[in-house]
């Protein structure tokens, strides 16, 4: 054998043996329709998590944005306001000076650390992505409050106490929002009323929610130290 191969004799590999199969034409088949599928559809492998249902008992969330604050009594009762319903994000715009947060005396949870705060020069650049932005102001074009349908993802634009919300943040509205009084109100006010707003309509909704919060609440101390 040995001698074969070194002679270049040894016999080829054999050739696997393809047998051949004759399958009729579908119209040759007269029990063949075009509707039969004699193989079921692949699923995609995506589809299981398009299908899933979520886990989550409520969908979207609120933020503050704050144009250019300057009265430090406001801006505590705006973050109270935000912590009491339960915004996820507050923003402060134009990095006013002599707002300490840990100074706030009409926020005495000290909300600062229980919701993410944070100070931008450009209000918008701090805007969560995929958020409708609602500016409350008082305009010939704005909505009232009471006929005003929160979106789901809203982020709540509020101006200085001694003016208006700049114009190119106003620009950047998806709406315009006012609240119909005889007088002005001050900025903590106004921020305690749309968030009070937008959690009435959609009570049925945030109850359980707020339900879970609030028992987590009867053992947490909040306004400390620690």
């Amino acid at each position: 054998m040995r001698g074969d191969r070194a002679r270049g004799r040894c016999n080829p590999p054999k050739q696997p043996t393809t047998i051949l199969q004759h399958h009729s034409h579908p119209s040759s088949n007269p029990m063949h329709t075009e509707t039969d599928s004699t193989h079921p559809k692949k699923r995609s492998r995506y589809e299981r998590y398009v299908n899933r249902p979520s886990m989550r008992k409520e969908r979207g969330f609120a933020c503050i944005g704050l144009d250019r604050p300057t009265d430090p009594v406001n801006v505590g009762h705006a973050l109270r306001a935000a912590f009491c319903f339960d915004a996820k994000l507050v923003i402060i715009g134009g990095n006013p000076s002599g707002i300490r947060l840990p100074k706030l005396h009409t926020d005495p949870m000290r909300s600062f650390r229980h919701i993410p705060v944070i100070r931008s020069n450009n209000l918008l650049d701090a805007v969560p992505e995929g958020t409708t932005i609602v500016g409350i102001e008082l305009s010939d074009d704005a909505s009232t409050l009471m006929d005003f349908n929160h979106p789901e993802r809203a982020c709540y634009i509020f101006g200085p106490e001694n003016g208006s919300i700049s114009d190119d943040i106003l620009d950047h509205c998806t709406h315009k929002v006012m609240i119909p009084t005889m007088a002005s109100l001050n900025l903590g006010m106004t921020v305690n009323i749309v968030m009070y707003d937008r959690l009435a309509k959609a009570w049925p909704k945030m109850q359980p929610r707020l339900e879970r919060i609030d028992r987590a609440s009867s053992h947490t101390t909040f306004g400390t130290n620690e």
